[in-house]
């Protein structure tokens, strides 16, 4: 992959330079990042284990009300890290740094291919990147990021609606039509060059959701897990997380008063536990390469409590990355496993369940050509619960190995 200056495409932090921002003198999270100031240089990204990338870019904020108006914008990057560059420093998993503000470009257009071609650099050198800031369109350019690789890639949106053909007509091309904060996966779907392995959402309310996306959802054979499902039950959302290459969290998915910085949140969704629980998660699964955080709009934010659950969530995932272990059966060569088979009625070939004995985690594997087994990698095997064992031993498919076996073909 070509070289490219990634200093091009960014700002620098202006309000870090005296470091006036820190509470006192003792070791804080800050202290510990090599920061692009004004006055400092571009920090090199060799070697680095996270890189933090502030996003502003907000032109793809479409509801059905309309465009956003131009005073409301998603630059809450600079807020949030007032917050969490405050925080003692958990055990971090390497070298970290903070390439400051991504430019936007003249169109948003300009600005994908900006995301997508700092992205690609980063995830060639197997470099963690945390984004924050921005409307939640910015996912259409992560995953072209993973195209412009040749990756295989399964996304996890955390959001409270699917962002599937939520918001366009029936007879809207979705080839054409301005990728948006409502409906970015429509458009990734019908990409020409298709990379995209698993679509998964966490958290969506069903009053908020069309019928047709639902049936899109069903057909494409993705992924979806509803509001009532995980609340209470946070646990049964680790396996689509552990499955995702990419997390895309919309702050809508949290509850209002928990974090008010967002318009479209709602009395009812995620709680402040459950979201630091779900980016816990995610910096414990060696196949995440990025985490975004989106929809933050800090001049709703008045006593900056959305800003500060940020920066916890993202703490969660920091302090859980030094803790990643690679249990995945396609390429972990250094652990043990328990195999345990179950032969279905109806079902060609039994179905395979792995353990891994030292962190406790489960895989289906997917039933595949060895053709199949090279275009898709490691995605043959699938995160599961032991609850997916146990309705395997009652006789019954699995849901999540049966959309998966439908993905395959």
């Amino acid at each position: 992959m070509k070289e490219i200056d990634l200093s091009l495409y960014f700002e620098p932090c202006p309000f870090m330079e005296a470091g006036a921002f820190y509470q006192d003198d003792t070791l804080r999270l800050g202290r510990v990042v090599e920061k692009y100031t004004v006055q400092g240089r571009f920090p090199s990204v060799e070697g680095a284990a996270v890189a933090f990338i502030g996003l502003s870019e907000s032109r793809g904020g479409v509801s059905c009300g309309g465009v956003l108006s131009p005073e409301r914008s998603c630059n809450g990057a600079d807020a949030v890290r007032k917050d969490l560059y405050n925080l003692y420093p958990p055990s971090l998993p390497g070298k970290m740094v903070d390439l400051g503000n991504l430019r936007n470009g003249k169109t948003v257009e300009d600005t994908y291919f900006a995301l997508h071609e700092v992205l690609a650099c980063l995830l060639a050198q197997h470099t963690v990147a945390i984004l924050v800031g921005g409307t939640q369109d910015l996912t259409f350019a992560v995953y072209k990021a993973y195209a412009r690789l040749r990756r295989m890639a399964s996304l996890l949106s955390v959001d409270s609606r699917l962002n599937i053909a939520e918001g366009l007509g029936p007879d809207v091309d979705f080839r054409t039509a301005p990728v948006s904060h409502d409906s970015y996966m429509s458009r990734i779907v019908v990409e020409p060059d298709n990379y995209l392995f698993n679509y998964m959402n966490v958290g969506y309310q069903t009053y908020l959701v069309d019928s047709e996306a639902l049936s899109l959802m069903s057909r494409l054979s993705f992924d979806a897990c509803r509001l009532g499902l995980v609340q209470g039950n946070i646990q049964e959302t680790e396996p689509y997380v552990r499955d995702a290459d990419c997390l895309s969290f919309d702050l809508c998915s949290l509850k209002r008063s928990q974090s008010p910085g967002n318009p479209w949140a709602r009395p009812t969704g995620l709680d402040a536990e459950e979201a630091c629980q779900i980016f816990r998660y995610a910096g414990l699964s060696k196949g995440t390469d990025v985490a975004g955080v989106f929809e933050y709009y800090p001049d709703l934010d008045k006593e900056g409590l959305s800003a500060s659950l940020i920066s916890e969530m993202l703490w969660c995932f920091l302090d859980a990355m030094q803790h990643r272990i690679d249990d995945h059966p396609f390429s972990s060569s250094k652990v043990d496993y328990t195999q345990y088979t179950v032969p279905l009625e109806g079902v060609e070939k039994d179905l395979v369940f792995y353990k891994c004995k030292q962190t406790d985690r489960w895989w289906m594997e997917l039933p595949c050509s060895p053709e199949k087994q090279q275009q898709y990698g490691r995605h043959r095997f699938l995160p599961c619960s032991y609850a997916d064992y146990k309705t395997a031993l009652q006789n019954e498919i699995p849901p999540r190995w049966w959309a998966a076996v439908q993905r395959l073909r």
